[in-house]
């Protein structure tokens, strides 16, 4: 009987220390494995280092090694959707190249692919190793698009790291739009999900390329492709902002005619013309905001339309 294919799906970025590191690692856990056939889908997302030249020479060492170069630099959700293209296996992991994605993990996700689940998600089971501000923004994150997907149930603390069966792969790819998460797009398509826990430890090698901007853009595109409730957050603002400003009109009509400020010296009503410029301001800004987020759907609905690839992949270089 054939063994199963399993691909792996690493998108690499300046990663040139991390290169031999990773490979290595993985070759051990293929040798681990031998009940699985396995590849190796490295996408080279227009690195700027020996990266794609490293990789290049390891084909004659991996021949599990198949390498994609990307035209230039777009980005790491493009670079996990490239390899998800060309990705041949009857299951597939995406994983990062800096080893903070435990491989021994590979071995008990097969155990429960094997068991019937089309999707083993690697959930981090503590955020402790993390900057303060990395797990207050996490969790905030989580619990807005908790809040924000409805019936799509987007796991917790979980990244791109998973495995997903042929069959989730084709359904996610069948999704029509350029703007791409895999972490929301997973879970949108549903189908039997396990999960495995694991601790993350420190990357050994290199630097992260994952700054607080790329974190920025994620929870972004996260929120405005998952959703579109904020839209009627800016309503309820609308509404609000009319009754308080009815209210604040009123106030002022009644004060004007009753003549306060001449009848009461308080210091309040006298600068009341101070509170209006401040109320203004406040009004102004939270306006500002509301057309910020409809800029945001806008702007999304206007990348759609354009219909341009979320990757251009200039080379395939299969081992020999």
């Amino acid at each position: 009987m054939a063994k199963k294919l399993v691909t792996i799906v690493v998108p690499m970025y300046n990663e040139e220390p991390m290169v031999p590191h990773f490979l290595a690692k993985i070759a051990e856990i293929i040798k681990e494995n031998v009940d699985y056939d396995f590849e190796v889908v490295a996408v080279n997302d227009g690195s700027r280092d020996k990266t794609l030249e490293l990789l290049y020479g390891f084909q004659k060492k991996y021949p599990f090694l198949r390498v994609v170069n990307l035209s230039r630099n777009f980005g790491h959700e493009a670079a996990v959707a490239a390899g998800l293209s060309v990705a041949k296996g009857d299951a597939i992991i995406p994983i990062d190249a800096d080893l903070q994605d435990p491989p021994e993990l590979i071995k008990p996700m097969l155990a429960l692919f094997e068991e019937g689940f089309e999707v083993v998600n690697a959930r981090r089971a503590s955020r402790k190793e993390d900057a303060w501000i990395k797990r207050y923004t996490a969790l905030k994150f989580y619990k807005v698009i908790d809040k924000l997907s409805g019936k799509v149930r987007i796991p917790q603390n979980v990244g791109h790291y998973r495995l997903i069966s042929r069959r989730v792969l084709d359904e996610v790819l069948k999704l029509p739009e350029s703007n791409r998460v895999f972490r929301v797009e997973v879970p949108y398509v549903g189908f039997k999900t396990a999960e495995v826990a694991f601790v993350r430890p420190k990357r050994e090698h290199g630097k992260t390329h994952y700054n607080m901007k790329s974190m920025i853009d994620l929870a972004i595109n996260a929120i405005t492709i998952t959703s579109t409730k904020p839209l009627n957050i800016v309503f309820k603002f609308a509404m609000w902002i009319g009754i308080f400003l009815g209210l604040s009109s009123v106030t002022q009509l009644v004060l004007f005619i009753l003549d306060v400020t001449n009848v009461l010296p308080i210091p309040f009503l006298n600068h009341g013309i101070w509170l209006v410029i401040n109320i203004s301001l406040l009004l102004t800004t939270v306006l500002l905001l509301c057309l910020s987020l409809l800029a945001i759907y806008l702007g999304k609905t206007f990348s759609e339309t354009q219909k341009r690839p979320f990757y251009v992949i200039e080379s395939i270089k299969e081992p020999k």
